[in-house]
């Protein structure tokens, strides 16, 4: 039952990350860092134009650092909070589920059929 519970961590974590958001809010952490070696790099912008930009940049990485920071605990507490509730219920065991999220061999599965979901979902998306 532990790892039923285990891949029902794994795959809410999932789901939660997408429907959050968060892997686009990622990327627009690249796209705000990108702009900013810009702005660095041009000779054309004064220094107090290159300090106006970057300090816009910087507001709206915080703000993305809080909605990353704060799905992550969402969608990671949501899957643990509903293990612990089946535990409390004696429905499996959130400690013999947490060790089984650590183990090697549950770890290496899971990266495999993850990495195979994600090629599958990105040539789905394609077509």
């Amino acid at each position: 039952m532990n790892i039923v519970l285990a891949v029902g961590v794994v795959v809410g974590f999932a789901v939660l990350l997408e429907r959050l958001g968060l892997p686009a809010h990622a990327r627009e952490v690249g796209g705000h860092s990108t702009t900013c070696l810009q702005v660095l790099r041009d000779d054309s912008l004064s220094d107090a134009t290159k300090e106006a930009a970057l300090q816009d940049r910087a507001r709206q990485l915080f703000g993305l650092l809080g909605r990353l920071t704060g799905g992550s605990v969402l969608a990671l507490g949501l899957p643990l909070g509903g293990v612990w509730l089946l535990g409390s219920a004696g429905v499996g065991s959130f400690s013999e589920t947490l060790a089984t999220l650590q183990r090697v061999d549950f770890l290496v599965v899971t990266t495999a059929v993850g990495l195979l979901a994600y090629v599958l979902a990105q040539y789905a998306r394609a077509s």
